[in-house]
């Protein structure tokens, strides 16, 4: 009885975001290998050629999108906290070694092992022609992308060689907004940064068009939004409760007005619910994870997936599924393990100790 009593009363407890944050206990390297899986589970379907997946047919939303929405969430509420915490070289060096290592290694494995193998080709011939060299040098610098190579899947329902790279560039593009953000000294304050976050919105609003130029991918303005609202919580993180009977009632809300409220109203109760049951959760299943393998899922799976439709599709869409599942998680595995966790770790002992340097902003 006593055993219920408390579970109820920490149901129906609130706590600020900022304790939360301190405990530093929370499940979001969970959410992030989640969302990953749920990005290789649409593409996985549209590479096979059946179209949209089944929960995306149920609920109208496409999986991937909300997969991707999770990740610029997570990813603004904790690349602002890097931003703030860190000194100039210190964030420039973790925004680069977490994204480009294990991308050029990603590029590289896709090139050299997985086309030559999924395409029967001959190796040398085929790696250092001019096509092969120029996907490995634009997909590794993030400016632009090329996603097709002539001759290359061309039989496949989908000709993309890693059409998850999309969203990378307007990554790359976030991490130096969050930089200018602290730079310009706009998180000392709460009401300056919620200023300027309403003042972005509305010359979006206002002006469709604006941030093009910026951010030329389609969809990356959408991106860049929930980036900035994973800051917003951040930024404002004493402010705001979280708990239990909030967690589900925001669920609710999400759930039943996800067509009839206006999309900025849905996206900052997606962002709020992402963030704060990443904390809440955290308080009833007892999980620390370490190793993060979403980002090398999320890369290899594309390929991996065009790899496997050659290989597995005659035999049904499971077999296929099971094989890309399977692989990536393997390649995901080598990825964290090889490269991601020991480049960081060699930078956090070795490297970041020496870069002791101002830091544009320590208050809260």
């Amino acid at each position: 009885m006593v055993n219920i009593r408390h579970r109820l009363m920490l149901f129906f407890h609130n706590s600020s975001l900022s304790d939360a944050v301190d405990s530093k206990k929370d499940l979001f390297i969970i959410f992030r290998f989640l969302a990953s899986f749920l990005v290789l589970y649409a593409h996985s379907y549209h590479i096979y050629g059946l179209g949209a997946d089944p929960f995306t047919q149920r609920t109208g939303v496409y999986t991937g999108t909300f997969a991707v929405y999770i990740f610029f969430t997570i990813s603004g509420f904790f690349i602002i906290k890097s931003a703030m915490d860190r000194s100039f070289p210190q964030y420039i060096l973790a925004r680069f070694i977490r994204i480009y290592p294990a991308l050029i290694l990603c590029n590289f494995t896709t090139i050299v092992f997985i086309i030559p193998i999924a395409m029967d080709l001959n190796w040398i011939s085929f790696v250092f022609t001019i096509e092969a060299k120029e996907y490995l040098k634009i997909n590794s610098i993030l400016d632009t992308l090329k996603f097709t190579i002539a001759g290359v899947f061309e039989n496949n329902p989908d000709k993309a060689i890693n059409g998850s790279l999309w969203t990378l560039p307007v990554e790359v593009r976030a991490y130096v907004v969050a930089l200018l953000i602290v730079m310009l000294g706009l998180t000392k304050r709460k009401s300056v940064f919620n200023s300027f976050l309403f003042i972005t919105v509305f010359v979006n609003f206002k002006f469709p068009d604006f941030y093009s130029v910026i951010f030329p991918v389609p969809g990356s303005v959408s991106l860049l939004f929930y980036f900035l609202l994973g800051c917003f919580l951040y930024v404002n993180r004493k402010f705001i409760p979280v708990s239990p009977i909030l967690v589900v009632i925001t669920s609710i809300l999400v759930v039943k007005y996800r067509f009839e409220w206006p999309s900025i109203v849905i996206s900052m109760l997606l962002s709020y619910l992402v963030i704060s049951s990443g904390y809440v959760l955290r308080r009833y299943l007892d999980f620390n994870l370490k190793n993060d393998y979403s980002y090398g899922f999320y890369l290899y799976a594309y390929p991996v997936s065009q790899l496997s439709y050659i290989f597995f599709s005659e035999l049904g869409f499971y077999y296929y599924l099971l094989f890309v599942v399977f692989l990536t998680m393997v390649l995901s595995f080598l990825s964290w393990h090889l490269v991601e966790k020991t480049v960081s770790s060699f930078a956090r002992s070795a490297i970041f100790p020496k870069m002791n340097c101002y830091t544009f902003n320590v208050s809260n």
